[in-house]
């Protein structure tokens, strides 16, 4: 299953470990950095989902690395953990581009609550939705899982899916989906859309997608 990418830059060893056991354990993926210039190398070769940044650090510390980042344009939501407490600190901390500030130490369960937060506010939540009895649709991830195992899906049959769960409860109509599956200078054909249907029937089962004859279809959980 595909994991939410985390970068942490904390020097503290033990500190470091802690929260990566507690992170690892809640399926994200975190990736360490224990000073400035480790961290700002590996924003650049990765895509992260979410950083979690010190403020002091040996070789400089969080706040400037942010403003270095929000300054290439990087907008990776990000929560500041320190010992600071003073007003001038936080206040900083916020101005330079920061979502959340957590003073240690830290309760492990509020900062969890605190990541779910700005990721689903951003539009990556680790929301599940359940289909059946046997299938869960990520939809960070854009995936179907069979007992956290990944169904393979053609593109289309992928995105087709996608519409239809986002849409769940109301109906999708057939122009809806030929704008999603195909460009202006691709030929398409409701026997297509029939193709692609079937085969999510079959591997979910004929109750989830019903037809609306003459209007479309409605995925119904």
């Amino acid at each position: 299953m595909v994991k939410l990418n985390i970068l942490l830059l904390e020097d503290d060893s033990l500190f470091a470990d802690s929260l990566i056991d507690f992170l690892n354990e809640s399926d994200f993926d975190i990736h360490l950095a224990v000073n400035v210039e480790e961290a700002l190398s590996l924003s650049y070769k990765k895509n992260y989902d979410l950083y979690i940044f010190d403020i002091n650090l040996p070789d400089g510390n969080g706040l400037n690395l942010l403003k270095n980042l929000r300054t290439s344009d990087d907008k990776t939501p990000t929560i500041f953990l320190t010992s600071y407490k003073d007003k001038e600190t936080i206040y900083e901390g916020f101005s330079c581009g920061c979502d959340d500030f957590l003073k240690k130490p830290v309760d492990l369960d509020e900062l969890l609550f605190r990541i779910d937060a700005i990721l689903k506010r951003v539009g990556k939540t680790k929301e599940k939705i359940k289909i059946g009895s046997d299938f869960e649709y990520d939809l960070y991830t854009k995936t179907l899982l069979n007992n956290t195992q990944i169904v393979p899906l053609t593109q289309k049959t992928s995105t087709l899916l996608e519409i239809l769960v986002q849409a769940r409860g109301t109906i999708v109509t057939k122009e809806m989906i030929i704008s999603k599956l195909w460009s202006i200078e691709e030929e398409y054909s409701e026997g297509s859309i029939r193709v692609y249907i079937n085969q999510l029937k079959k591997i979910l089962g004929n109750d989830i997608i019903k037809n609306q004859k003459g209007i479309g279809y409605i995925f119904e959980n």
